[in-house]
């Protein structure tokens, strides 16, 4: 693995990208997860600077207009992004950065970094099947009838980005899935 190397781990809504990254987090000691920043409203078990960094709509868009994010996108009428004091911060500590970000953003930001002379691995996680997809959707607790119909529609365009990405892992088994990731991180 060379030092420049950034990884993407990305998918539709609860295909499992967080879990997996916690799973193994402790593992891939050599890599370090951006902390990415948001304009939605902070949940009430999340941490600013551990989940995301949380800034209000009018803090994001003055970020955006003074060149601070590599990327940005608005994902469910909120918006996300990176920043490059972020990535510079992993980077300088001898890590490789791994983005968890929606497949929009992968868009954006794998050719800019790309730009920037870093190379990338884009990985995509799968769930188990459309089914299990609408089931782990259905049952988030946060959802109302119409954000469950965004949240589903949305996740149906992110697969059909799937074929976008350098390497594809099904989260069917967690275990199987968590060695195909460290896998990947280790190369």
């Amino acid at each position: 693995m060379k030092k420049n190397t950034v990884f993407i781990l990305s998918g539709p809504a609860w295909a499992g990208k967080t879990t997996i990254w916690h799973a193994i987090e402790n593992d891939a000691t050599h890599v370090e997860k951006v902390i990415t920043t948001t304009s939605r409203p902070i949940r009430e078990w999340e941490m600013d600077w551990s989940h995301y960094h949380f800034l209000s709509k009018s803090e994001f868009e003055a970020k955006i207009h003074t060149g601070d994010l590599i990327e940005y996108a608005i994902v469910h009428t909120n918006y996300y992004g990176s920043t490059y004091s972020e990535l510079e911060r992993i980077i300088d500590n001898d890590k490789s950065p791994i983005y968890i970000i929606e497949p929009q953003g992968m868009v954006h930001l794998k050719p800019l970094l790309e730009d920037q002379w870093y190379e990338v691995v884009t990985i995509f996680l799968l769930p188990p099947s459309l089914d299990e997809l609408k089931k782990r959707l259905h049952g988030r607790w946060t959802e109302t009838p119409e954000q469950y119909e965004i949240r589903l529609a949305t996740a149906l365009t992110e697969l059909e980005q799937q074929d976008f990405y350098d390497i594809k892992i099904v989260n069917d088994d967690l275990e199987r899935a968590k060695k195909d990731l460290i896998h990947i991180l280790s190369k």
